[in-house]
């Protein structure tokens, strides 16, 4: 009797082993494990508000979706994480206006030179009605490529730095050689305010300042201080040339395939990812100044870009041109909306620093 009740009790144990295992098993096969690219190092914040965003999606998924994130190039460059969304090998992507923009022609308003003042100008934009409208005319072209655009952040500028002299006015930029990214607007605004723009591959440009290749180049503080450009620049210039923004993108097939229950959960922590950017790109930026500054750098400011936004006039022209009519058209209201917000702020406030 008493050997019975003991098998008894063995095969309910045993039953009750087997049940946790299955449970277990079905939660691991339950999970849902998503790829996040960027092209940046992992003190940029497209990394660290990829892993704010993970953090909040899992926690709203109870761990039913978790994120993986690749940080420097690990899934490719941008333009090849940008394919892998498409093709739904890639499921996130923080990423550049600049490459961006070639894919989603509504998102080049924010290439445009100096229709920026600065990251005051830009957050009072982008977190306003006017940003709105920006983001829902790029989630609307997004959607037709496969790309769903979920949020755009950071107030952070490409600002200049060269070797060669302060930048005090436009005069100071004639016959500067400056790297910028393959971006037909980065490069006209620099040729018509008097730099000679040359779009190196970006592995290649310490060594082309070091060896005066190239007198300069222009890029997020962040970037500038993480890849020790300070070392062989002098100089920088507080000036609103371009936005150095980020774009957050989610492949459409991947969205499609979610519950509607992920969807919301994704949905609810976009606020995550960009509140992040925003706050990293403040505090890191202004961080990344002061540290460049202690090894040396001169950072000088323009107080009159008047002479700069209308030596930059024909870049908008030729982007009003290039751009699909019905976008070209938008294209204008839409600036001329960003300087109705920027004519309110008198005064630009520049990285916050800690």
């Amino acid at each position: 009797m008493k050997t019975g009740k003991f098998f008894r009790g063995k095969k309910l144990w045993i039953l009750f082993i087997l049940g946790v295992l299955i449970l277990w098993t079905n939660a691991a096969i339950a999970a849902t494990l998503l790829k996040y690219g960027h092209a940046n190092v992992p003190i940029y914040f497209y990394h660290t508000a990829g892993e704010a965003f993970s953090q909040c999606l899992e926690k709203s998924t109870d761990g039913a979706v978790k994120v993986k994130i690749y940080p420097q190039g690990q899934l490719g460059g941008e333009r090849d994480i940008t394919e892998g969304l498409q093709l739904g090998s890639v499921d996130f992507q923080a990423t550049s206006i600049g490459v961006t923009g070639t894919f989603i022609p509504a998102l080049r308003i924010l290439n445009l030179p100096f229709v920026f003042k600065g990251p005051k100008h830009w957050m009072a934009v982008m977190n306003g009605s006017v940003g709105q409208l920006i983001l829902g005319k790029a989630r609307e072209q997004g959607e037709q490529v496969g790309l769903k655009v979920l949020a755009i952040g950071a107030p952070d500028f490409r600002l200049p730095m060269n070797n060669k002299r302060p930048i005090t006015s436009m005069e100071d930029f004639k016959g500067l050689k400056i790297r910028t990214m393959q971006v037909p607007l980065h490069m006209k605004a620099y040729e018509n305010i008097g730099a000679s723009p040359v779009p190196l591959p970006f592995g290649e440009l310490y060594t082309a300042l070091q060896t005066g290749v190239v007198d300069g180049n222009e890029n997020g503080p962040l970037t500038l201080y993480g890849k020790k450009f300070y070392e062989v620049q002098k100089y920088m210039v507080l000036l609103p040339v371009v936005s150095n923004g980020g774009i957050f993108l989610m492949s459409k097939a991947t969205w499609d395939k979610l519950s509607r229950e992920q969807q919301l959960a994704v949905t609810k922590c976009i606020p995550v990812w960009r509140k992040k950017m925003d706050q990293d790109a403040l505090e890191k930026g202004g961080w990344a100044i002061e540290k460049m500054k202690e090894q040396g750098l001169q950072v000088d400011t323009i107080a009159d870009v008047k002479p700069f936004i209308e030596a930059t006039k024909p870049a908008y022209e030729w982007l009003y041109n290039d751009l699909p009519k019905d976008t070209a058209e938008w294209t204008r209201e839409m600036v001329a909306k960003i300087r109705e917000v920027g004519a309110g702020i008198e005064k630009e406030e520049w990285y916050v620093t800690k």
